[in-house]
């Protein structure tokens, strides 16, 4: 009987030994996967936060509607030359051209015409890719934190700002338009004071004038992500 006693008491013994030991590899898994956990939280918020200096740097070059080393590697201009006479002939439209002119002009439009509307368009496009990147890295530390502390991204403002950005490009490439379309207009013998020089003019009043618009929307939205 004393020696099934002292049996039972060594199982006891092994089973207690077992579970502190299971215990112990529990505690320490836990603690490893809390500083693994920690590890990629720290590495998240380094991501999101060159993200965000990304995305405000892109931001502050759209504002001004120039365009970054990605951009300009992408879009050219036409040459120096061909802008001077491009920019000199488009400013004397309103006081009429001669057709020898007029034809200059539309070859250089072809050329030079879209370049800041095709500029304008590339860093919206730009602009809204990095946020994506950005709502990415944000979703990721979101799921980590329980949804905690998330509001200091601003991505529902960053997403608000590439919509507008969006709006903008699109009226630059309308007004390109229509300029291209005034020039063929009078080339095709049409006055400046014919009715399809009017139509042609007054969308182009809306459009500016939805510009303008637009434009100060963005720039509100703008200010509460950065400050230029």
């Amino acid at each position: 009987m004393k020696a099934l006693l002292n049996q039972n008491k060594n199982t006891i013994k092994g089973i207690i030994v077992i579970l502190l030991l299971v215990a112990a590899l529990w505690y320490i898994s836990l603690l490893i996967v809390k500083e693994r956990t920690q590890d990629l939280m720290s590495l998240i918020k380094v991501q999101v936060a060159e993200q965000g200096a990304l995305l405000t740097s892109i931001a502050e070059t759209t504002a001004r509607n120039g365009a970054d080393q990605v951009t300009e590697s992408v879009v050219r201009d036409c040459t120096v030359e061909e802008r001077t006479t491009f920019d000199t002939l488009l400013g004397q439209l309103d006081a009429g051209l001669p057709r020898a002119d007029l034809v200059e002009l539309e070859r250089l439009f072809g050329r030079c015409g879209s370049f800041y509307a095709e500029r304008k368009l590339v860093m919206s496009s730009r602009l809204d890719r990095e946020i994506e990147v950005y709502e990415n890295y944000v979703n990721q530390l979101a799921e980590l934190t329980n949804n905690r502390e998330l509001e200091e991204y601003n991505l529902d403002t960053w997403k608000q700002l590439a919509e507008q950005e969006k709006m903008l490009s699109t009226d630059f490439s309308k007004l390109v338009d229509l300029q291209d379309n005034i020039i063929s207009t009078l080339l095709e013998g049409k006055t400046r004071d014919s009715e399809e020089i009017q139509s042609i003019l007054r969308e182009v009043k809306d459009t500016n004038d939805n510009l303008i618009i637009t434009n100060a929307q963005t720039a509100t939205i703008r200010s509460e992500l950065i400050t230029l």
